[in-house]
């Protein structure tokens, strides 16, 4: 499996647009189609990153408070001690709103970055906002907000940080410049250094969130294949063993049917002979039984328990083509004439024939015997067999169509497409209709020479 890796900066860039970085975002940090990777935060996630932003918050409100403190004693036409108090205020109510900063990234961003103009315990409040859109990799975006917030710190700097006797001052040949052009570079080349380094760490967090959602979302696509494959195979299985049932069931139970309805329907029968349909009926739900065993056991034998192998290596062997002469036996004992054309060398040569050829050949006709005791009770069935190595395998079954009778076994309809999706799994061909005057069966199956 191919390593996943995240999308290129750039193209996620591109990807995002305006309307999905304006919309409104749920818990989970989806916006009109698009998903913030990493999902949402949890509560312990959302509070030690407030937590820490109102720290460095009032850190910074400390210190210019210190500052400002120290100009009191002048006379200025807005009270410090006023903007020292609207500086803690605006603070809180920063903090605040950075706890929509994941649902409304860029108006948080912008409105947070407005109340630095007045609050220095907004500053960290401001940063996470920007390192939080910036996970977004939208790069216009990022561009207003940072135009916005340059614009702000540069009219901090010009006229609030007067007031309060916090601007910058640069030496510049031996003179010191306070609120000049120097002052004003330094202190915007600062910030903008500020700036840049929560965008990289912002961009950084993104690409990392978007190569773990990568991660999962593979995972996921994953575990959802190996359940439909899982699905898959439990449908497959069941089809055959419903199929094997069927082939090996059908027979045998037609049996029963038809001699319980002789028994039902006759009452004009001699003792001995209604014994002898009895006994018919027993010994076919016993043998019924005892082949649902069987193949219960072949199906149970693709398991790999130990305890399974052993019990499979007991188990009769599955009917082939040497199978059908006592087939043909078994149905005409039962009433129905049945009449086998092969060679006699066919037998011998059936020796190279592969086991699942042979198996697929006896269901066959186990089927079309079946379906001739349904639809053509009384009337004779021809089963005829030839082949050799390098040619295949032919078999043709015929019998004459007959209106169906009063008390005749019902039929499934699935015998004709069990048989023809039978042959065509084993490589061969499959043909039923009614020819003339009788209903063909012709199927050819692969026979390879060895």
């Amino acid at each position: 499996m191919s390593t996943p890796t995240s999308p290129a900066p750039a193209t996620r860039a591109a990807r995002v647009g305006w309307r999905e970085v304006l919309a409104p975002r749920g818990g989970d940090g989806r916006a009109g189609g698009v998903h913030r990777a990493g999902g949402a935060l949890t509560f312990w996630q959302h509070a030690w990153r407030i937590a820490l932003v109102w720290v460095l918050g009032l850190s910074a409100w400390m210190v210019v408070g210190m500052i400002a403190t120290e100009g009191w004693q002048d006379d200025t036409s807005l009270p410090v001690a006023t903007l020292v108090f609207l500086d803690l205020i605006l603070g809180q109510v920063a903090v605040g709103l950075v706890l929509f900063r994941r649902r409304w990234p860029v108006p948080i961003a912008i409105v947070v970055g407005a109340l630095c103009l007045v609050s220095s315990f907004a500053l960290p409040a401001s940063l996470l906002a920007i390192i939080s859109l910036a996970t977004l990799r939208h790069v216009p975006s990022l561009a207003v907000v940072i135009g916005f917030n340059l614009l702000v710190d540069v009219a901090h700097h010009l006229w609030i940080a007067p007031i309060l006797g916090t601007e910058d001052e640069v030496v510049v040949q031996g003179t010191v410049m306070a609120d000049g052009l120097a002052g004003l570079g330094v202190n915007t080349g600062f910030v903008i250094l500020v700036y840049a380094i929560a965008i990289l760490i912002g961009w950084n967090i993104g690409s990392r969130r978007e190569l773990v959602a990568s991660w999962r979302s593979q995972a996921e696509v994953a575990v959802r294949e190996q359940s439909a494959r899982v699905a898959q195979a439990q449908l497959a299985e069941r089809a055959r063993i419903a199929r094997e049932m069927h082939d090996v069931l059908a027979h045998r139970l037609s049996l029963v049917a038809m001699h319980a309805g002789v028994l039902a329907h006759r009452d004009d029968l001699p003792a001995e002979e209604r014994r002898q349909a009895a006994e018919v009926v027993r010994s076919g739900a016993h043998q019924a039984l005892e082949e649902l065993r069987e193949v219960l056991g072949v199906l149970r034998a693709d398991d790999d328990g130990p305890h399974q192998a052993a019990d499979a290596s007991v188990e009769a062997p599955q009917p082939g083509l040497s199978g059908i002469p006592s087939l043909v036996a078994e149905v005409t004992s039962s009433g129905q004439e049945v009449r086998l054309v092969a060679e006699p060398e066919l037998w011998a040569r059936s020796v190279s024939l592969p086991t699942s050829t042979g198996r697929h050949v006896y269901r066959v006709v186990q089927e079309a015997l079946t379906n001739g005791r349904r639809h053509a009770q009384g009337r004779p069935v021809t089963v005829e067999l030839d082949g050799r190595p390098g040619t295949g395998l032919s078999l043709v079954v015929s019998n004459p169509v007959a209106a169906v009778e009063e008390g005749a076994v019902p039929s499934g309809g699935r015998g004709l497409t069990g048989m023809a999706e039978r042959v065509q799994l084993a490589g061969g061909r499959f043909e039923a209709g009614v020819e003339v005057t009788d209903f063909v069966v012709r199927v050819w199956l692969p026979w390879e020479k060895r």
